[in-house]
């Protein structure tokens, strides 16, 4: 499945198409009709997208979208896009998979590229829960290919005797996208032994290794994986392939996640060494400097991040936040403005500016900050009551119905 293989063309360049730059200067999807739900929750949008994947891709992507304006720290919503846009055009969708040239390389499809590789960075063990959805479209229209006057109801018996019948490659995404990781790690164990490409393979056992809380084998599947992308690509073997850089972050992570800093360290070192423009490696680098007390290698690394970044809000508000944290406040203002003006449904830096402007004794600065953070968060966002209060202390009232 392409999905778990290359980014094509464009997996050094994750700052070089962002979400929201894919969109500047066309006009926006509508927003999806949400029944009795709360418009400002990205979670919402989520659901709406997930729900009506299948039947109605071009609506479920544009819930995605939303879903990602609202929280552009939303792996899930970047990944539903992907998903959508793929499903949406059964016909691109087989030409992607098999490998067209003039499809890989269409602006529209490395775009789409993009959005899978941006959420990859935001969560290297990221769920791709809609991979037989997007499986099952490609299928439906390789029958119809080869047997145009075929009936639904015979596609789809075709399909299931296919997939029945099929092979651990695909028996093992079935297993993964239906929630069921330790019978796909088996498959994927068949399939390793068959694989021209292993690293593939061993990427896969990873992130299922990851799913099920098996964080040193995940470690071991990755060095294996990488070790096995270098030799194939001295061979020449393949030439669609995973990120190294995007492998060593996930070996980061897995550091992280078992409490090993130094070797966190190293491996996001490491993702830079593969790719310079790998701004997600100096967000953490950054992070755990902070945590550490090194806030002037904190601040050093943050600030490459978001020069890096670009049009990337959720790196401009993590700086931003960092910076009102260290008491930074005009600049901590500048980066969090640069979040709002590049994510303008994105709440979260309107609060941390009320803070900020509120730090700075602006009151009629701080009311207005605090004012928009209520009219575009969630009803259930955890820091309404705290603006709805601050607002009240500085004289003025909450809008109504929060909004």
């Amino acid at each position: 499945m392409r999905s778990t293989l290359a980014l094509v063309l464009a997996v050094t360049a994750v700052a070089a198409t962002t979400p929201l730059d894919a969109q500047r200067g066309a006009q926006p999807p509508r927003r999806p009709a949400l029944a009795a739900a709360d418009t400002n929750d990205a979670r919402a949008y989520l659901e709406f997208g997930a729900q009506n994947l299948a039947s109605r891709p071009n609506e479920a992507a544009d819930a995605f979208y939303w879903a990602y304006q609202l929280d552009p720290a939303s792996a899930d919503a970047l990944y539903g896009r992907y998903a959508a846009f793929l499903v949406s055009s059964p016909v691109r969708l087989v030409n992607y998979w098999n490998g067209d040239r003039r499809t890989l390389r269409s602006r529209e499809v490395l775009a789409a590229d993009s959005l899978y590789f941006r959420a990859l960075t935001m969560d290297p063990f990221l769920y791709r829960r809609y991979e037989m959805h997007v499986l099952r479209a490609y299928l439906h229209q390789a029958v119809r290919n080869a047997d145009g006057l075929a009936s639904e109801r015979d596609i789809q018996r075709r399909i299931d005797a296919f997939m029945v019948h099929s092979g651990p490659w695909l028996r093992a995404i079935e297993a993964y996208a239906q929630g069921r990781f330790v019978q796909a790690l088996t498959f994927y164990n068949e399939a390793l032994a068959r694989a021209r490409s292993k690293s593939l393979v061993r990427a896969e056992r990873g992130r299922l290794f990851a799913h099920v809380g098996n964080h040193q084998s995940a470690l071991e599947e990755f060095g294996h994986a990488l070790r096995e992308m270098r030799r194939e690509d001295e061979r020449e073997l393949v030439f669609l392939y995973e990120s190294k850089a995007l492998m060593e972050h996930g070996i980061a992570v897995l550091h992280e996640r078992m409490g090993d800093r130094a070797a966190a360290r190293e491996a996001y070192g490491r993702a830079l060494t593969e790719d310079l423009g790998f701004y997600p490696a100096h967000v953490r680098l950054g992070l755990l400097a902070l945590a550490e007390g090194d806030t002037a290698t904190a601040v050093a690394e943050l600030d490459l991040a978001a020069q890096a970044a670009g049009a990337d809000p959720s790196v401009h508000y993590t700086y931003g936040a960092m910076l009102a944290r260290l008491g930074r406040l005009d600049e901590a203002a500048a980066q969090l403005v640069r979040a709002a003006e590049l994510a303008p449904f994105y709440a979260d830096p309107w609060f941390a500016l009320g803070v900020v402007r509120d730090g700075k004794a602006n009151v009629d600065a701080a009311r207005e900050a605090y004012a928009r953070f209520l009219n575009g968060a969630a009803r259930t966002h955890r820091r309404r009551a705290v603006a709805e209060q601050r607002l009240r202390d500085l004289g003025a009232e909450p809008p109504a119905d929060g909004r």
